[in-house]
């Protein structure tokens, strides 16, 4: 996996991160990955991820490999 359009670089003043990824599964099939990184004082460390392949098995164990 590979950061997009210069998502890596995270500003301390944002309460959320988009973070953008790419890249092959296994070297057969595109993945592409958003994950919104946040933090609430309440619960810490909060994270929501869409992942988009052609493949539901390929989404489903890279959401795994998050879990």
């Amino acid at each position: 996996m590979a950061v997009c359009d210069g998502t890596g670089t995270v500003s301390v003043s944002d309460k959320m991160h988009n973070l953008l990824l790419s890249g092959m599964f296994l070297g057969k099939q595109m993945v592409l990955i958003r994950a919104m990184i946040g933090f609430n004082a309440e619960y810490g460390c909060v994270l929501k991820v869409c992942i988009r392949s052609k493949s539901k098995q390929i989404s489903e164990a890279m959401l795994q490999c998050v879990n």
